[in-house]
């Protein structure tokens, strides 16, 4: 064997061990980490799928290109290379299995490409073939709603797949025999052998065949999302566009067969006026005789935009979940004297960090003393219950450490700490108090009535560490000996040399391979929730995770999502970067924090087509009353959801002839950042008519013109864990935007005058976003009023200001904000300040109150002192009634 033959097949050996090693090494991780999550038969039925699958697509591929390059070789003689034997140059022939080797390579190689472009092909063959009725036919086509959501994305892939294996080979061959010479442009005019003829039109044919599917396709599409109103059929989509689709499936299919008939007659004349005759009809049946209908209005038939009309609104209703929606009159008007306990109780009844959750994380790095900025918070809205029994907000806290912050320091921690140490693992959970009040944070033993744990003390769990988080987080070692008494350490066992190589080589984690670690220890790898979930319930779109106390352990509960953009004759909205006209969130999924027990639940009356998209991935939802009790009570209504169905409200809640009457309450003006998924709703306590308290979250809805705030989206969740959707209407135009409501309080002489007395050249004084609820008959808001300072100070919430009806107040926590509301502090709202003494008086007892209340000493100095100044006693002088 020559040398140059012996280097080859070294270097192929080494690219066999670098890339089919690696690949080798990654199957056998996720293997061995789907076995310690007691699913390694899942695992194997979905690679054995997926090989199977690429299998099948590389044979199809390397079939077809193989044809052709084969095609191609049969067209040529002799190829001959020029070579050189000493002084002499001859023409030396190439070999014909040499050639037939490169035919075949060519071919191979492409098949390569193609099954690894399409690696996902066994995912949409599993989804069609696994998916259950929806329940729902659209009326133009007669499809159900789950051919749409399951199918068409199956189809779709494979005309995909056809036109790339038509445009390929047709790109591969012209090129062969324009090499070759059998395809050759000379004096102006193509000459073509007679063979490279028959290839070339034989590729013709397919492809008129894929252009006619493409046309098939393209009325389904129309209908799934892909319609000219907004996304939604219009008129000349039904009455042109969809008929001209069809219509132009059946002249391609006719270009087709006259493409094969041309064979026999050798026509180039008859191919030029087929493909000629399919591209004039194209234009004037998808392009230039809808456009011109529209303009002028000839598919304007009143019966027929009616009806589309209503298919729109009922089938874009549907697609969000938001078809029959409860609706109820919110009046909005002034605070009435008798309402005031009312109103009390519901501001009482907000929870302070809604929309601003980096604000509790902010004050609790602060309160604990932390400068590093090394750790990342997960803040939780829950509920709590005083000694009364009554409920009021709380929060669970649990903080990590951020590895992104990490990494940038500089020398960075050593890898023990970083992934067996302190760094590696979550905080132990804290339970604060999350009412709207001024000073320093507040924190309980627990969430139970009958915890008397002190005040500041962490919450009292089973004695494990907290090893699976909800943030980005590095691998985890775990040693033999922190298992749970009668059961083992969670994470996957290092055990011999190869395994540790393997797994060191697939995480890219030299250490696992030296003294860092040992045989008997534990690697725990994709710990952090986004990348667990990802990997397990790949169908599915998640939610942040919120963190649970149920049974004394810590459990993260996380909102799971179905959606799609191919829901039939519905709207879309924006939703995580994506335009989606299907959103639902029929899972929830359960992970303990401390061993990893995972568990996917099914929503209760979530519909038959979301378990069969489970099944699909050979994922079995537990049924919903499979749910524990205590998992049930700590159900939300999922954020990003109630997001999705507000903008959908917000777009089909009110319309007419003229357009959407509503829109959604934004805080800025930028279009290019309005996701559904980013709104923050305010989150509280609330009671909606005759049911208890419980907690609610409520999203603004506001007129098109943004004058007035129009209604609510309102979710909750019911006793026995049903998601319950409420639309609050707001009556008249008494009840502000958002925006305004800012302003208004911003302008109130409290709110002037409490900023004037915390003003300082050190300390810089910011308000958090506007929550607003429906509140004792109106519509209130409030707004957190805190303080930083610029240099290393404590961030510092100072007071809270309302708003209702035409009056605000300021105060300490939301019972003195509504005290001076109603003492009427605010009710000069937009008018010239009268009285500067007076008002300045005034404003400096405000802060002293607040400061009183807060037990902030050094505030109360600064609002005495103003309070002096206002009534012009001079220092040491003496206060008489």
């Amino acid at each position: 064997m020559s040398r140059r033959r012996l280097a080859l097949l070294a270097v192929a050996a080494v690219l066999l061990v670098l890339f089919g090693g690696r690949w080798i090494a990654l199957r056998y991780t996720d293997a061995l980490w789907f076995e310690s999550l007691g699913q390694g038969a899942r695992y194997r039925g979905l690679l054995l799928r997926a090989v199977a699958w690429q299998s099948a697509t590389f044979l199809v591929a390397l079939a077809w290109f193989a044809a052709h390059t084969l095609g191609v070789y049969a067209s040529i003689g002799a190829v001959h290379l020029p070579r050189r034997l000493g002084n002499l140059e001859i023409d030396e022939a190439v070999p014909s299995r040499i050639l037939r080797a490169i035919a075949v390579a060519t071919a191979a190689l492409l098949a390569v490409a193609t099954a690894y472009t399409f690696s996902d092909l066994d995912q949409y063959v599993a989804l069609a073939r696994a998916a259950a009725p929806y329940g729902l036919s659209e009326p133009v086509l007669g499809q159900d709603a789950a051919f749409y959501l399951a199918v068409l994305p199956l189809i779709e892939v494979l005309h995909l797949l056809a036109t790339v294996l038509v445009m390929l080979a047709s790109l591969l061959v012209i090129g062969l025999y324009a090499i070759t010479g059998s395809l050759a442009v000379s004096r102006r005019r193509v000459r073509i052998t007679p063979h490279a003829r028959t290839h070339l039109v034989i590729l013709l044919a397919a492809l008129a065949l894929v252009v006619a599917w493409g046309f098939q396709l393209d009325a389904y599409q129309m209908v799934a999302g892909g319609g000219h109103a907004q996304g939604a059929l219009s008129p000349a989509d039904k009455s042109i566009r969809i008929p001209a689709s069809h219509a132009l499936a059946a002249l391609s299919l006719a270009v087709a067969a006259g493409s094969v008939l041309a064979l026999r007659w050798v026509r180039p004349a008859l191919l030029f006026v087929l493909w000629a005759t399919l591209g004039v009809a194209t234009i004037l049946g998808r392009l230039v005789i809808p456009v011109m209908t529209e303009a002028w209005g000839a598919a304007s038939d009143p019966t027929l935009v009616a009806q589309i009309a209503q298919w729109t609104d009922g089938f874009s209703r549907a697609g969000l979940g938001v078809l029959d929606v409860p609706t109820r009159t919110l009046p909005a008007g002034e605070v009435r004297p008798d309402s005031v306990a009312a109103l009390t109780q519901a501001l009482e009844g907000i929870f302070a960090w809604s929309g601003q959750p980096e604000l509790a994380g902010r004050m609790l790095d602060d309160a604990t003393g932390d400068t590093t900025d090394l750790r990342i918070w997960s803040v939780t809205p829950t509920e709590a219950r005083d000694s009364s029994g009554r409920v009021h907000p709380a929060a669970v806290a649990l903080a990590q450490t951020d590895v992104a912050q990490v990494y940038r320091l500089v020398p960075r921690p050593r890898w023990t700490p970083m992934h067996r140490g302190m760094l590696a693992w979550g905080g132990e959970p804290l339970a604060l108090d999350a009412t709207l009040r001024a000073g320093p944070l507040t924190y309980f033993g627990g969430l139970d009535p009958a915890d008397t744990a002190p005040r500041g003390t962490p919450l009292r769990l089973a004695p494990e560490r907290i090893r699976f988080l909800p943030h980005v987080a590095e691998l985890g070692i775990v040693g033999p000996d922190e298992g749970t008494p009668g059961e083992a350490a969670p994470g996957v066992l290092l055990g011999g040399l190869l395994r540790r190589l393997m797994l060191g080589w697939a995480l890219q984690a030299p250490p696992l391979l030296d003294d860092h670690t040992s045989n008997a220890d534990r690697v725990l790898y994709w710990r952090d929730l986004p990348s667990r979930l990802a990997r397990l319930y790949p169908f599915a779109r998640f939610d942040p995770a919120r963190g649970a106390i149920v049974n004394g352990r810590l459990t993260w509960i996380v909102d799971g999502y179905l959606m799609s953009s191919r829901f039939p004759l519905a709207e879309p909205v924006r939703w995580r970067g994506d335009d989606v006209n299907f959103l639902s969130s029929p899972y929830i999924v359960t992970v303990d924090a401390a061993s990893g027990q995972t568990r996917l639940y099914q929503r209760p009356l979530a519909n038959a087509f979301a378990a069969s998209v489970a099944r699909a991935e050979r994922s079995s939802p537990l049924p919903a009353d499979s749910l524990p009790r205590a998992v049930r009570l700590a159900l939300r209504y999922p954020e990003g959801l109630l997001g999705g169905q507000a903008a959908m409200l917000a777009r089909r809640g009110e319309h007419d002839a003229r357009g959407p009457l509503w829109a959604l309450a934004w805080q800025d003006t930028s279009a290019a950042g309005h996701d559904a998924a980013l709104l923050r709703p305010t989150i509280a306590i609330a009671t909606l008519e005759r049911e208890g308290p419980r907690l609610w979250q409520f999203i603004p809805i506001v007129d098109a013109r943004g004058n007035h705030l129009a209604a609510f989206a309102a979710g909750g969740v019911s006793g026995n864990g049903e998601l319950e959707l409420s639309l609050l209407r707001a009556a008249g135009t008494a009840a502000p935007t958002p925006q305004a409501a800012a302003a208004r309080m911003a302008a109130s002489p409290a709110m002037l005058a409490a900023t004037a007395v915390l003003a300082r050249p050190d300390v810089a004084t910011r308000r958090g976003p506007v929550l607003a609820i429906p509140a004792a008959g109106t519509v209130a808001f409030a707004q957190l009023f805190f303080s930083t300072g610029r240099t290393n100070e404590p961030l510092r919430v100072e007071g809270v200001a309302v708003l209702a009806g035409s009056r605000a107040g300021f105060g300490a926590d939301a019972r003195a904000a509504v005290r001076s509301l109603m003492r009427g502090e605010g009710e000069t709202l937009g008018v010239a300040l009268a009285g500067a003494e007076l008002g300045e008086a005034r404003a400096a007892f405000l802060a002293l109150d607040s400061a009183r209340q807060a037990g902030d000493w050094e505030k109360f100095g600064r609002a005495w002192a103003a309070l002096r100044r206002a009534l012009h006693l001079e220092p040491g002088a003496s206060v008489r009634p």
